[in-house]
């Protein structure tokens, strides 16, 4: 399974979730979702569930009774309609929404979910609306840094394979640091991170974790640096940088 397969699963999961997709589109994602393995699954019917349950959650502390005329009018509609297909041939000049999404950070995620939601019922002409707040917790570290009106990003390539993908904030005084498809380093050394201004400080030693990590190691501290930089040292780190593997430029 690539990468790619299992982030576009993962941002599917909310459009999927509420019902935002054609038919084919829908049947699409189930079938992707078959051919991931088991961890990108979890993850994606994860996501659906949150989803579902912090809507019903919405709804039932926002719900109130509809009035007995607008319920009787409503159902009476319902009793008298032809009952057409809500899904229709869309004109040519309309795409579905679904193929406009781009891949998003999870800040889109939890902004998504934690945001007003509002759910519009349609029943032969008549429509009522409900709109209800989330209840989920606030977005990690990491989202805030991402999200954040002056937040930038840098990415260099490592030696041997793969990269390094810096997302900064100078308001939020730290970095986000992704490696993809970087390699464990060899035994006995570490990968140490280091911010540059003027003289390199470091900015810790990265751990194997670290390294494969999808959601990316928070670095706090970031200062005034304008370059953030990785290199090769033994295991436990160096007071100064011995073997600079590659520099990243910080913009202001």
């Amino acid at each position: 399974m690539s990468e790619s397969s299992r982030q576009r699963l993962l941002d599917d999961a909310e459009v999927y979730a509420l019902h935002a997709t054609t038919d084919a589109e829908r049947r699409d994602i189930e079938a992707e979702r078959t051919r991931v393995d088991d961890t990108a699954r979890a993850q994606f019917d994860i996501l659906v569930s949150e989803i579902h349950e912090t809507l019903a959650l919405a709804v039932a502390v926002d719900a109130t009774p509809a009035p007995d005329r607008l319920r009787q009018v409503v159902l009476d509609r319902v009793a008298s309609s032809d009952q057409e297909p809500t899904v229709r041939e869309l004109p040519p000049n309309v795409t579905p929404l679904h193929r406009h999404r781009q891949p998003r950070s999870k800040s889109w995620r939890y902004s998504m979910v934690s945001a007003a939601a509002a759910v519009i019922v349609a029943v032969g002409g008549v429509v009522v609306v409900t709109q209800t707040m989330g209840n989920d917790p606030q977005p990690s570290q990491a989202d805030q840094i991402v999200a954040a009106p002056d937040a930038r990003r840098a990415t260099a390539e490592f030696p041997g394979g793969g990269s390094a993908t810096v997302s900064y904030s100078l308001s939020q005084n730290a970095v986000v640091v992704t490696l993809d498809g970087v390699s464990q380093p060899p035994p006995g050394r570490a990968y140490q991170m280091w911010f540059v201004d003027g003289s390199p400080r470091s900015a810790g030693v990265m751990t194997d974790e670290q390294i494969t990590s999808e959601s990316g190691t928070v670095v706090d501290g970031l200062g005034a640096s304008t370059n953030f930089a990785f290199s090769l040292e033994p295991a436990g780190g160096s007071a100064q940088p011995t073997e600079v593997l590659t520099m990243l430029t910080l913009g202001a």
